[in-house]
C-alpha cells in the first residue's frame, strides 16, 4: 500500500512538470526558403508562454555553417490576453548554392515557483541557394583590345607616389606581423613552468580586478576574458584555441574528455564574445559577471591530476 502512494506521489510530480513545459511553445520559419545565391531572405524565431515563464532565446552566431546572420532585430513582445508572443527577426544570406540546413534553435526557460530550467527545441529548416543560369546558346563574343593613350607626367608621378606608399606599407605590416607574431607565442606573458590553470585564474581575478565592463569598456572585458579562455585551453589540451574560430573550438573540445555541460558553456562565452566584438550585443550586468563566473568554474573543473600535471611539468623542464 505504501509503494502504491509512493507511486502515486511520483506520478503527480511528473504530470506537474510535464504541464508546466506545455506552457511554452517556440517555433522558428522562413518567409521563403528557395532563392537565388546572395538573395536576402528572413528568418523569425517565436516563442509563446504565460507570464509566469521566463524565456532565454538562443546566441545567433554571425555564420551557422555556409549561411551569413546579416541583420538582427531585438527582441518584441506582444501581451494578448495574458499570453505573451516573443519574436525576433534575423535577415540571413548565402554565397554558396545548394541546400544548407539551419540546424534547430534550443530555447530554455523558468517557471515561477520551480527551480528547475527546461529546453525546448525548433525544428531544422532547409534553404535551397540556387545559381543564375548561363544562356549556353549565345555566342561568345572576343573582348575587345585596349586603347592606346599616351602617359602623362602627371601620372608617372601618380604611379611614383603609388610605388612609395606600397613599398612604405609593405615595411609597417612587415613590422606589424613580427610584433604580432612575438606577442602571439606568449600573448599574456606567463612562465610557461607555472601550469596552465594557476596563470589563467590570476589572469582572470586580474582582469575582474580591472572593472572593465563597469567603467563602460565592455568589448575589451570580452576579448580579455575570453584570450584567457583560449590559451588556456591551448595549454591544457593542446588545442590552437589562438588560431581558431569559435566553431572549431567547440568542435576540437567535443574530442577531448570533456562534459557537455563545460563545451555548452564554452560555446555560450564564445558567441557572446563574438556578438559583443561587432557590436551585435549589449550584455547586461548579470551576463558580464556570468561569464567570468562560468569561466572560473570551467578551469577548476578541469584541473589535470596531480599525476598528469607532473608528467606535464617534467616534459617542460625537459
Amino acid at each position: 500500500m505504501r509503494s502504491i502512494k509512493y507511486i502515486l506521489i511520483v506520478l503527480l510530480i511528473l504530470i506537474s512538470i510535464s504541464l508546466k513545459a506545455q506552457n511554452v511553445a517556440v517555433r522558428a520559419w522562413l518567409d521563403t526558403n528557395n532563392v537565388l545565391i546572395g538573395d536576402q531572405l528572413k528568418l523569425i524565431l517565436e516563442a509563446r508562454s504565460d507570464k509566469k515563464t521566463k524565456i532565454v532565446f538562443p546566441i545567433v552566431p554571425d555564420t551557422i555553417g555556409k549561411i551569413e546572420v546579416l541583420n538582427r532585430s531585438k527582441i518584441d513582445t506582444l501581451d494578448s490576453n495574458g499570453l505573451l508572443t516573443y519574436k525576433q527577426q534575423f535577415v540571413i544570406t548565402s554565397f554558396d548554392s545548394g541546400w544548407h540546413t539551419l540546424p534547430s534553435m534550443t530555447f530554455s526557460y523558468t517557471t515561477k515557483g520551480m527551480t528547475d530550467e527546461f529546453t525546448a527545441w525548433t525544428d531544422s529548416l532547409p534553404i535551397k541557394f540556387n545559381t543564375v543560369d548561363v544562356d549556353t546558346s549565345q555566342a561568345i563574343k572576343d573582348i575587345k583590345p585596349p586603347l592606346d593613350e599616351a602617359i602623362s607626367w602627371e601620372e608617372y608621378l601618380l604611379y611614383f607616389i603609388i610605388g612609395v606608399v606600397v613599398i612604405g606599407l609593405g615595411f609597417l605590416g612587415y613590422y606589424l606581423w613580427k610584433r604580432y607574431k612575438k606577442k602571439k607565442e606568449n600573448p599574456l606573458d606567463y612562465d610557461p613552468k607555472i601550469p596552465a590553470h594557476i596563470i589563467a585564474l590570476e589572469a582572470l581575478k586580474q582582469l575582474d580586478s580591472e572593472k572593465l565592463w563597469q567603467k563602460g569598456k565592455v568589448k575589451l572585458y570580452h576579448i580579455r576574458l575570453t584570450e584567457i579562455i583560449r590559451l588556456y585551453i591551448e595549454r591544457r589540451f593542446n588545442i590552437p584555441a589562438l588560431e581558431m574560430i569559435t566553431s572549431d573550438i567547440i568542435e576540437s573540445l567535443n574530442k577531448v574528455s570533456i562534459i557537455d555541460e563545460l563545451i555548452f558553456n564554452m560555446r555560450r562565452i564564445f558567441e557572446t564574445a563574438d556578438l559583443v566584438k561587432f557590436a551585435k550585443f549589449q550584455p547586461l550586468p548579470n551576463e558580464n559577471t556570468l561569464v567570468m563566473t562560468i569561466a572560473e568554474d570551467f578551469i577548476n573543473r578541469t584541473i589535470p591530476a596531480q599525476n598528469e600535471q607532473a608528467q606535464k611539468e617534467e616534459e617542460s623542464g625537459q
